[in-house]
């Protein structure tokens, strides 16, 4: 079955032929340009994990293979392997986390965000928020989360002073990444 697509201008004229094709080429390159970008984001992305496993892998082994920490090319390129600290708290670790940086004296990393909306004359609710939420029960939303940076820093200053930590439960990642300065 087909179906006949008849179309018209916002005047009521019908659109001509080479309008159809015009619109058709545009159409066919949106589309192929489109494909080109994903085909683009998927070869960056297979890159940056390359990139990540020379820099965070194969050059710190080799270094340590060599027991290196530095290293000066000729051309002046100065090479560093430098410790990395990194954490993510997963959505299915978050209570748990949270409550472990709390009883740890360490919940100044997480941010809270409380929104609500209030209507015309509510001002004075607005006013005592945290103190009346509950009591006057106005719907609102809770969010708490802790900014990857902050938990990365967290991660490396507690990892230096020899503190133990939740590894799972914080997501914590301890590797080496390689640093290099180019020379002039």
């Amino acid at each position: 079955m087909t179906s006949k697509v008849i179309l018209e201008k916002d005047n009521k004229q019908t659109v001509s032929n080479n309008e159809m094709v015009e619109v058709s080429e545009l159409v066919s390159t949106i589309q192929d340009t489109q494909d080109q970008i994903e085909e683009i984001e998927e070869k960056l992305k297979a890159k940056k994990e390359v990139f990540r496993r020379l820099t965070e892998e194969d050059l710190p082994t080799k270094f340590a293979s060599m027991n290196l920490s530095k290293m000066e090319m000729e051309n002046g390129d100065k090479i560093e392997i430098r410790p990395i600290y990194r954490g993510h708290i997963s959505i299915k670790n978050k209570n748990e986390a949270f409550k472990w940086l709390r009883q740890n004296n360490h919940a100044d990393l997480i941010k809270n965000e409380i929104k609500t909306t209030f209507g015309k004359g509510e001002d004075i609710k607005s006013i005592e928020l945290k103190k009346i939420l509950n009591d006057t029960g106005i719907s609102f939303t809770d969010k708490e989360s802790v900014h990857p940076q902050s938990l990365s820093a967290f991660i490396r200053e507690q990892t230096e002073k020899g503190k133990a930590l939740p590894h799972d439960l914080l997501g914590v990642h301890i590797g080496q990444t390689t640093k290099i300065k180019r020379g002039e």
